[in-house]
C-alpha cells in the first residue's frame, strides 16, 4: 500500500509529476486453510505521481519484492522474490493552511516465485483498498502526515515439481494505519518517512522529488 505524503499546499499543481523512490519493509499474517503464516516483504520500489485534474491525483507504482515465509513448511516457499505493479487515486478532500484530507483507493498486484532441486513455487496476491489520509503542517518545511485504511488480500500459492499443489490465502487483518513525517528539502524535493501498524507491522522511507 502507498503512505500519504508530501508537504501541504493551496491545491494540487496543474500538470505536475512526482517521482518517488520507496523503500519498504513490513510484516503481515496471511490465513492458510487451517493455519497462518508470518510472511515478511521488503520492497525497494518506484512511484510515479501525476495531477489529472485539481483535485485528483493519480500514481503508478512497480518495484522488487522480496517476501519470506520462515514457517512455510515448504521449503522452496520460505524465500520467493518477484515484483509488483499498482495503480492509485486520489481525491483531494479538504485543504486549509492548516490541515488537508485526502480520500485514495488502489489496486496491487505481486508475484514472487522460490525454486530447490524438486520443487517450484509461485505466489501471486492482489491487494485492494481504501485510505483517508491526513496532513498536519508542523513548519514551513516539516508536515506530520498520517493514514487509516482498510484492505482486501486475496492470493494463490502453486507448487509444481514432484507434487502439484494450489493453496489459497487472504489476510488475517483487514484494518491498517500508518503515521509519519515529510521534510521539505528544496523547492521540489521533500524526505518522508512512516511508521506502519494493523495488519501490516513496518516502515517506509520516500526520496521525493517533482518536475
Amino acid at each position: 500500500m502507498i503512505a500519504f505524503s508530501g508537504p501541504a499546499s493551496a491545491a494540487y499543481p496543474p500538470g505536475e509529476l512526482e517521482l518517488s523512490l520507496q523503500i519498504e519493509h513490513n510484516e503481515t499474517r496471511w490465513q492458510y486453510s487451517g493455519e497462518t503464516l508470518t510472511s515478511k516483504s521488503a520492497i525497494l520500489g518506484v512511484q510515479l505521481q501525476e495531477t489529472l485534474a485539481p483535485r485528483l491525483r493519480g500514481r503508478l507504482h512497480a518495484g522488487y519484492l522480496d517476501l519470506s515465509q520462515p514457517d512455510n513448511t515448504l521449503a522452496a516457499a520460505r524465500v520467493t522474490t518477484g515484483y509488483y505493479a499498482g495503480i492509485e487515486l486520489a481525491l483531494l478532500v479538504l485543504d486549509t493552511s492548516r490541515l488537508k484530507l485526502e480520500l485514495s483507493s488502489g489496486y496491487r498486484y505481486q508475484y514472487t516465485e522460490g525454486h530447490t532441486d524438486s520443487t517450484d513455487v509461485s505466489l501471486v496476491w492482489h491487494d485492494t483498498y481504501a485510505q483517508l489520509g491526513v496532513t498536519l503542517p508542523l513548519s514551513e518545511r516539516l508536515d506530520l502526515h498520517a493514514i487509516g485504511g482498510a484492505s482486501r488480500t486475496s492470493g494463490e500459492q502453486r507448487v509444481g515439481g514432484d507434487t502439484d499443489q494450489l493453496l489459497t490465502f487472504d489476510e488475517k487483518e483487514q484494518r491498517y494505519y500508518a503515521a509519519g513525517l515529510s521534510y521539505r528539502v528544496d523547492e521540489t524535493g521533500y524526505l518522508s518517512v512512516s511508521w506502519l501498524g494493523g495488519n501490516r507491522d513496518g516502515f517506509r522511507l520516500g526520496f521525493h522529488r517533482g518536475f
